[in-house]
């Protein structure tokens, strides 16, 4: 059975990360393997020149845009699911972000322990600001 947008949108549970809170990250959409992912620009983000993103804001959006992905590919029957770690980020910047910022996120791979993910992000105008790849551990509880 697929999910419905509202099962999605619970498993990624925003409200439970008190940093997406702070970032002011909004989840915008998502569906089986994606998501997308939402900051509003505002100067308690920005760098020494004005007006302009900091480059960790994008780089913590991109991180929490793939986790959302993986989210929504979580089975809700899976017991031995206990969490998840990233363990490897890599972002490449390409243009200065002076406005809102989105994050489209993409599973490229899922198994059982490793999950791997693609992340774009574009700014108001729908320029690609950044690029990023996310790969993160799954955690399982030990079987008995």
């Amino acid at each position: 059975m697929t999910p419905t947008q509202e099962q999605l949108l619970a498993r990624i549970a925003p409200d439970e990360v008190a940093f997406w809170r702070t970032l002011g990250i909004e989840v915008v959409g998502a569906d089986e393997g994606m998501a997308r992912l939402r900051i509003p620009a505002r100067a308690e983000l920005e760098t020494r020149r004005p007006d302009t993103l900091h480059g960790g804001v994008l780089a913590s959006l991109i991180d929490a845009a793939g986790s959302a992905a993986l989210l929504t590919t979580r089975a809700e029957d899976d017991e031995t699911w206990a969490g998840f770690a990233s363990t490897d980020l890599n972002v490449s910047y390409l243009a200065a972000a002076t406005s809102d910022v989105t994050a489209e996120a993409r599973v490229l791979r899922g198994g059982r322990t490793v999950v791997y993910t693609t992340v774009e992000v574009t700014d108001a105008a729908g320029t690609t600001v950044a690029v990023g790849r996310v790969t993160y551990m799954i955690v399982r509880r030990r079987q008995s």
